[in-house]
C-alpha cells in the first residue's frame, strides 16, 4: 500500500490524520523542503503540499517531476487556491502534447 503524506500547516490538515495520512507541520518553505525530502527518503508515494509553500519550491518540484514517484500534488490551504496547481498542470500538459489545450482564452 502506498504511503501518503501532507506537508503544510498542521492545524489546517490535521483532520487527514484520521484517514491514515501522515501530516508534517511546515510553516516555511525551508521546513517544507526538509519535510518533503525526508518523506521521499522514507518511501512515501504521494505527497500533498500546500500551494502557499509550493510556490517557493519550484526547483524542488521540478526535480521530482521527472520521476514516477513520489507524486507531489499541490493543494490549497485555509487561505484558498492561488492557482499555482492549475498553472503547473497546464504547463505539464502543454509540454506533453505540444500545445496549450487548457487555456480558455486567458492569454
Amino acid at each position: 500500500m502506498s504511503k501518503i503524506a501532507i506537508v503544510g500547516k498542521k492545524d489546517v490538515y490535521l483532520g487527514f490524520k484520521a484517514l491514515g495520512v501522515t501530516v508534517r507541520d511546515a510553516r516555511t518553505p525551508q521546513a517544507a523542503e526538509a519535510a518533503v525530502r525526508d518523506l521521499v527518503a522514507q518511501g512515501f508515494s504521494i505527497i500533498f503540499l500546500s500551494e502557499s509553500l509550493a510556490r517557493e519550491l519550484g526547483a524542488l518540484l521540478d526535480s521530482f517531476s521527472k520521476q514516477s514517484t513520489p507524486a507531489i500534488v499541490m493543494i490549497p490551504d485555509n487561505t484558498g487556491s492561488l492557482g499555482i496547481a492549475r498553472e503547473r498542470i497546464r504547463r505539464l500538459v502543454e509540454r506533453a502534447v505540444g500545445i496549450d489545450i487548457l487555456s480558455r482564452g486567458e492569454r
